[in-house]
């Protein structure tokens, strides 16, 4: 009473469902939107680590929706939150990840579909302020923190050695960020050569300063950015500040990364998790920092968090779903040997970074073969079957009462790690025929 397709998409009837039912009453599908949100829309004084929470009208397809937020003083500064679904994929819970930024508004929208393909509408957008985020001082910033750095950039295209970066080679940096309860006319800063730069501010944080310069020309870099003491001199109506960060000789460039699994980036299955690996950065140790980025979805925590890569790591994985199918991502792997000091007024960091710049590449997001319904069989009143796939392999089973080419239902959406899945139909206690297929992808 089954019959199978050996192909991307399989179907299975199941005529065998001869028990009495109602057969199906059909209406227009509804539109999608988001009912409600915790907090809600408007609210004030929410903590950074708070989950944000949206409710559905109705089931969402969890692979298509999803909520993104901003805060519009850093538009550049990705806010990445873990999702996850529940009360029959009607409930979105966002979890920040690390925390929101403390004392800023923070602007959400929501888009996607519904299980049946319906987009989303009504209100998909809104905003909360959060409250402070803790540790001292009264904002953001409980210190003034000054740093100096020097970073070498190189590109990889192929599975040998990373070159250097024709145009941005060797780049120099300086930064203040001010605490929150300060402002400054200027800043500048004095390079151990006599030299005194301006430090310019960030129209969108306006307690950031930062001065950037690059050489392509190794000799001229080290004669104008030589190891030694930089002098902040910060100006401001209330009270000025000097203070020296020094970039000591014995804090040696690190050698660049090297990816030992190039040609596995090239082919990414989006789908599945991806593990990147790197050489063994040269004389790395646990006191020095491995930082990788790509393409703004996904980066390691910031050094001083939980789980920042240590000077040994060789390796970071990047879960399952995090890209996108059939996508080019920047990415970056990068090397830093750095030494920090601290008071109860400021902090000071100086480092040298040696960064690789490297393409990753994502495929169809599908891993494997053809898609096989069988074992089609009726249990505990329902009627169920298996779908053979690759391991990992996201796809989709669809049903339709009577085979129309327009009248097939998203089932469910999933993946089967060990390669098969068996699926029950409550449907089928109901309706006298079913019949399913399945495709790969959402």
């Amino acid at each position: 009473m089954k019959s199978v397709l050996k192909s991307t998409r399989a179907c299975v009837p199941t005529l065998a469902c001869l028990t009495a039912g109602l057969g199906l009453v059909f209406s227009a599908a509804a539109e999608p939107y988001v009912v409600s949100s915790v907090p809600a829309n408007g609210a004030t004084g929410v903590s950074p680590t708070d989950a944000v929470i949206f409710t559905f009208n109705e089931p969402m397809n969890p692979q298509l929706t999803a909520a993104n937020f901003v805060d519009f003083t850093d538009p550049f500064q990705v806010i990445v939150t873990t999702d996850s679904w529940s009360e029959n994929n009607t409930k979105l819970t966002c979890v920040p990840s690390p925390s929101f930024p403390a004392n800023k508004v923070i602007y959400w929208t929501v888009d996607g579909e519904s299980a049946t393909g319906e987009p989303t509408s009504g209100t998909d957008y809104g905003f909360f302020t959060t409250g402070g985020g803790g540790g001292g001082g009264s904002g953001t910033n409980a210190l003034t923190s000054f740093s100096v750095g020097i970073t070498h950039y190189y590109n990889q295209t192929n599975a040998v050695a990373p070159t250097l970066d024709p145009e941005y080679p060797y780049n120099f940096g300086a930064s203040t960020i001010l605490a929150s309860n300060r402002t400054a006319n200027t800043i500048t800063v004095t390079l151990p050569t006599g030299s005194i730069s301006n430090l310019a501010p960030n129209p969108f944080r306006p307690e950031l300063y930062s001065l950037f310069a690059t050489r392509t020309n190794l000799t001229t870099f080290n004669t104008t950015f030589p190891s030694g003491n930089y002098v902040f001199n910060v100006q401001a109506s209330a009270s000025n500040q000097t203070v020296t960060v020094n970039l000591p000789s014995s804090l040696t460039q690190p050698a660049a990364p090297r990816i030992s699994n190039f040609a596995a980036a090239q082919s990414v299955v989006a789908t599945q998790s991806f593990q990147l690996t790197w050489d063994a950065f040269p004389g790395g140790t646990s006191a020095d920092r491995i930082y990788v980025e790509v393409g703004g979805v996904f980066q390691t925590p910031d050094f001083d968090a939980t789980g920042a890569l240590n000077g040994t790591a060789t390796s970071v994985t990047i879960p399952a779903n995090t890209l996108q199918p059939n996508s080019n991502y920047v990415a970056t792997v990068g090397f830093y040997r750095f030494v920090t000091a601290s008071n109860a007024s400021y902090t000071t960091v100086a480092y040298r970074a040696t960064v690789t710049e490297f393409d990753l590449i994502t495929g169809s997001g599908i891993p494997g073969g053809p898609l096989v319904l069988t074992n089609g069989a009726w249990s505990a009143g329902r009627f169920g079957f298996d779908i053979k796939s690759a391991a990992g392999q996201t796809f989709t089973i669809l049903y339709s009462s009577n085979l129309l080419s327009g009248e097939w239902y998203p089932l469910l959406t999933t993946n089967s790690p060990s390669g098969i899945l068996r699926v029950s139909d409550p449907r089928s206690t109901t309706n006298r025929v079913l019949f399913y297929r399945a495709r790969n992808g959402s």
